[in-house]
């Protein structure tokens, strides 16, 4: 074969178009650490991290403390008013009296036997009702300064009343008590105002 002059050969075409050099190495698995950059966090949508979890648990624990912690005022509270299940007998004797004489003061003698005992609920349903006008058209002032000696004896209870209580009646000179010895029993598991209770009925 003879070459042209100069001695080289000639250059040749090329068939293909030139390929694309390859990499010498193969790119690192995904969750490989890259130098320089930390190490993926989890993936969007994964499981909270340890430290999340924590903060979630000692808010519900505080959430739980704040719950007890008012039911534990509360019931003191209760207890205090002669309402929570954990009042003495005497607080409860003390509550029923001073909301007989509220509701008496505030509301009338009708209002008021509905809070008595059975026995004298029975005693101002029979009254004539022209008696009953007669007391709903008297007027009552109640001030208890004490409620003091209270004495339990099983399902009966007296309690010794200190203040004021003044009943108007249209027509008549106001009449007013300053003490008087009250008498309760308990029905359904409630002390209630019970003057039939007392010896002189």
């Amino acid at each position: 074969m003879t070459y042209p002059p100069g001695g080289q050969p000639p250059q040749q075409e090329p068939q293909y178009p030139p390929q694309p050099e390859q990499p010498t190495s193969y790119p690192p698995p995904p969750d490989y650490p890259q130098a320089g950059y930390p190490p993926p966090g989890p993936p969007a949508g994964g499981q909270p991290s340890r430290k999340s979890k924590i903060g979630l648990i000692v808010a519900l624990a505080a959430v739980i403390l704040l719950a007890l912690g008012g039911a534990v005022v509360l019931g003191a509270v209760l207890t205090a008013q002669g309402k929570g299940p954990l009042a003495s007998d005497g607080k409860r004797v003390e509550v029923a009296i001073r909301d007989f004489y509220d509701t008496l003061e505030s509301k009338g003698f009708r209002a008021a036997a509905a809070k008595a005992c059975a026995a004298d609920r029975a005693e101002f349903d029979a009254l004539p009702e022209e008696q009953k006008q007669e007391f709903e058209s008297a007027t009552v002032a109640v001030n208890i300064d004490k409620i003091e000696n209270i004495a339990i004896d099983g399902e009966v209870a007296t309690a010794h009343i200190l203040g004021t209580l003044t009943l108007e009646v249209p027509g008549q000179a106001p009449d007013t008590d300053t003490s008087t010895t009250e008498h309760l029993k308990k029905e359904d598991g409630k002390w209630k105002v019970c003057a039939a209770s007392s010896p002189k009925n």
